[in-house]
C-alpha cells in the first residue's frame, strides 16, 4: 500500500491550514488491500483569518477514495484535524461535534441513500484496506438538491483536542458501474471553533 503524503513529509501537503493543495488516490479494493493506486487531486480553499482565542479548526486533512469491496459503491476516507495553528492562545479547546458533507452530481450516484460508516465496530462493515474509523462517527441523511447534486452528511460526537486526529471511512451508492473522473467536494464544520468551514474538491479517477 502507497501510503498517503500528510503534511510533515518530504514532499508532502501542508493542508492543516487549509492553504495547500493535498494529493489523495482513488483506488480499486480488492478484499483488504488497495490495488492500482490512480492520482485523484484534491484542492483546499484559502484558510480564513486567524482565530480568536482558544478555538481550533476541524480541518479536512487528507481523502482516499475508491471501489469498496461492493463496486456497487464508491468508498472513501477522510482524515481530520484539531488544527490549532491559528489560535491566539494554547491549548485550544477541544472539538466535541462536528460534521462533514460529501456532495456528488446527481449522475454520479444511485439511489439517494445514507453513507455506510465503516469500520466503525459493532454492525459497521468491516472494510481491510480503509482506515479504521473513529467510533463516534455515525451517517446523517443523504439529500438531493435543486442543482443537480447530492450532499451526504457525516456526524462526529467525541473529543478532539489540539492538533489530534479523527479519520471516518465510508461507502455512497453509485450508479451501475461506478463513473470515473468525477468531482466531489467535501467541507467540514466543527463545534466549537471559530467558524472555519474547510472544503476539498476531489477529483476520484
Amino acid at each position: 500500500m502507497v501510503s498517503h503524503e500528510g503534511p510533515n513529509t518530504a514532499g508532502g501537503e501542508s493542508a492543516r491550514d487549509g492553504s495547500t493543495p493535498g494529493v489523495g488516490r482513488r483506488t480499486v479494493l480488492t478484499g483488504a488491500a488497495w490495488s492500482l493506486p490512480i492520482v485523484a487531486v484534491a484542492v483546499a480553499t484559502p484558510a480564513a483569518a486567524a482565530s480568536g482565542g482558544a478555538l481550533g479548526r476541524f480541518v479536512i486533512e487528507s481523502m482516499l477514495g475508491g471501489t469498496w469491496v461492493d463496486t456497487q459503491y464508491y468508498g472513501a476516507s477522510i482524515q481530520l484535524r484539531n488544527d490549532d495553528t491559528q489560535a491566539t492562545t494554547l491549548p485550544v479547546e477541544d472539538v466535541t461535534s462536528g460534521t462533514v458533507t460529501v456532495t456528488f452530481a446527481r449522475a454520479d450516484v444511485g439511489d439517494v441513500v445514507p453513507a455506510v460508516i465503516a469500520n466503525a465496530g459493532g454492525t459497521s462493515p468491516t472494510v481491510g484496506g480503509l482506515p479504521v474509523t473513529d467510533p463516534t462517527w455515525t451517517a446523517g441523511g443523504a439529500t438531493a438538491n435543486g442543482d443537480g447534486t447530492v450532499t451526504y452528511t457525516l456526524v462526529y460526537a467525541g473529543s478532539l483536542a489540539g492538533q489530534g486526529v479523527t479519520n471516518v471511512s465510508f461507502g455512497i451508492l453509485g450508479p451501475t458501474p461506478l463513473n470515473s473522473g468525477i468531482s466531489v467536494t467535501v467541507t467540514s464544520t466543527g463545534s466549537p471553533t471559530d467558524g472555519f468551514v474547510s472544503s476539498r474538491t476531489v477529483t476520484l479517477f
